[in-house]
């Protein structure tokens, strides 16, 4: 359980703790529009066309800077078969590349709507705040692994993943079960049973993570746990 609370009930804490940032990049957009303005006209046409064609090469730069398309893998193929494998690859894809909507779309639906709804309703904002703090949580993760040096850059070169097994004393399933309970204990009572109600099955998938950080390959994260769901052979995602 120790491990859980590490990086996701932690996580959790840390994302109700956070602020919304304001929009830095619309100050710049006001400054240069006040620049403009003080320009004569001659100079204004030469500054649009240049602001249009930075605009479109930004634009083409976003889209172009995804860190990576996809994560290699390893796992055995039995008891983390291959959808659960491609799930969780979506799932870190989205996070490193920060694209929001294909994070979503490895959640369980259940888990997104009541979270989603109950973060809006007790702090003013939803999953996609959470979202970005999950991103800035894995480059923290890097710095530490690097002697707690910057990182600026973090590709993700292997995830190697295995069903949780239950250590010594420990009850098959009570890793699951504490998990859960604790999402009972903070979005409210009744969630775990709803959630089983719609779902065929929830497991823990256990996940090492080596990453290259500027150069330097690093094992970001360690024998850290995902809590899925599978219906109808389709896995999702509880984090």
């Amino acid at each position: 359980m120790s491990a859980i609370k590490k990086i996701f009930l932690a996580m959790a804490v840390i994302v109700m703790a956070a602020s919304l940032f304001g929009c830095s990049g619309d100050k710049e957009n006001d400054d240069t529009s006040a620049s403009s303005e003080q320009s004569s006209s001659a100079d204004e046409s030469v500054n649009d066309d240049n602001s249009n064609d930075a605009a479109f090469e930004s634009d083409t730069e976003t889209e172009d800077a995804t860190v990576q398309a996809n994560i290699p893998l390893e796992y055995d193929g039995t008891d983390v078969n291959d959808s659960c494998a491609d799930t969780i690859n979506k799932y870190f894809t989205a996070i490193i590349n920060q694209r929001y909507d294909d994070y979503v779309d490895t959640l369980d639906p259940y888990y997104f709507s009541v979270y989603n709804s109950w973060l809006d309703g007790n702090y003013g904002y939803g999953m996609e705040t959470s979202f970005e703090t999950m991103h800035q949580n894995l480059m923290n993760a890097a710095v530490s692994a690097n002697n707690d040096k910057d990182v600026n850059e973090v590709r993700i070169t292997k995830l190697k993943l295995s069903p949780t097994v239950p250590k010594d004393g420990e009850e098959d399933g009570a890793v699951i079960n504490d998990y859960l309970a604790q999402y009972d204990t903070l979005i409210g009572e009744g969630f775990t049973e709803e959630l089983k109600k719609q779902c065929d099955d929830v497991l823990n998938v256990t996940f090492t993570m080596t990453a290259d950080c500027d150069g330097t390959e690093l094992e970001i994260l360690k024998d850290m746990e995902l809590l899925m769901t599978v219906s109808d052979g389709e896995y999702r995602i509880l984090g």
